[in-house]
């Protein structure tokens, strides 16, 4: 069998142009995509794993001829396709995204691995941002299906989500940012230090994480929205003369709803009041309720539901 060797600095790519088995030397971070490898994958004394493919950590066979090495000064390979076998040999940190090798995958000599065994419901084609790569970036409006990301510090926007969505997040550094309302965010993280952004009418839940340091950033649901009636508001409305007013407050010193029980991030207190105003302020008050009614985001009839309004739906489809 002929080795075919490559020297490369840098980055670099497999994308199917190499004659398998193909053997990437030394290289620094290595990421593998899905249906990416057509025979077995062997990661081979790395530092970190972190994978969804199923793998095998005790196997230990020893090192096969390679068609084509390609070493040299290398810093981050991605794996994208090979029609065969692929080795990485001493890497740092080796990232596999689920469905990855149709063969068996192996990790002797790893010094760690986070490993699950989950597979996202989509193809990578299908999603409605799908990104590989150094600092990529990208943006959708009204998405239907999610963000399928491999590699190192992508910044993803999604925005105007109102259907359940997939986050499938491969690598470190990645940043997602999603705004809408009513749907729901399923998140799988497969590496580390990655943040998903999450706007305050959204839910996001991680599935799966094989992996570290990775966040939920998720808004808090912005109390001024249950509000009907201000303070100063029900005061402007009072006029002059003997009234009675009701407005509502939002309170800082509860986590929980005193009228539901849920954890909540706005409660609010309903008050009454009967009281002498004069050009808008009370100067004589007869009565005040004591026991003031609250309600949050979870019980309030004023919680943002998953209707969107005429101006939003036509912008939605602008």
């Amino acid at each position: 069998m002929t080795d075919d060797a490559t020297t490369y600095d840098g980055d670099v790519t497999l994308n199917g142009s190499e004659r398998p088995p193909v053997e990437l030397l030394d290289p620094a971070d290595v990421f593998v995509t899905t249906n990416s490898v057509g025979g077995d994958l062997s990661v081979r004394n790395a530092e970190y794993v972190f994978t969804h493919q199923s793998i095998d950590v005790e196997r230990t066979d020893g090192r096969g001829n390679a068609e084509t090495t390609i070493g040299g000064t290398l810093e981050d390979g991605y794996v994208e396709r090979v029609d065969g076998d692929v080795v990485v040999t001493d890497a740092e940190d080796v990232f596999v995204a689920a469905d990855a090798a149709d063969g068996e995958f192996s990790a002797p000599g790893a010094e760690n691995v986070y490993a699950d065994d989950i597979s996202p419901t989509a193809s990578p084609d299908e999603y409605d941002v799908s990104t590989v790569g150094w600092q990529q970036s990208a943006t959708a409006t009204d998405p239907s299906t999610g963000v399928y990301a491999v590699g190192m510090e992508h910044e993803i926007d999604l925005t105007k989500a109102r259907r359940n969505l997939e986050l499938y997040l491969v690598g470190h550094g990645h940043d997602v940012r999603v705004e809408g309302r009513d749907a729901e965010l399923t998140v799988h993280f497969v590496g580390y230090d990655n943040t998903v952004r999450v706007g305050p009418y959204l839910s996001a839940d991680v599935a799966s994480e094989a992996g570290f340091d990775n966040e939920i950033d998720a808004a808090p649901y912005p109390a001024e929205d249950l509000v009907e009636m201000s303070r100063s508001e029900a005061y402007s409305n009072a006029g002059f003369g003997r009234r009675k007013v009701t407005f509502q407050e939002p309170t800082d010193d509860e986590e929980w709803c005193p009228n539901c029980g849920h954890a909540a991030d706005a409660v609010i207190e309903r008050h009454q009041m009967e009281a002498f105003f004069l050009f808008g302020y009370p100067v004589w008050t007869y009565d005040r309720s004591t026991n003031p009614a609250c309600e949050c985001e979870h019980c309030s009839p004023n919680a943002v539901h998953a209707e969107l309004s005429p101006e939003e739906r036509r912008s939605v489809l602008d």
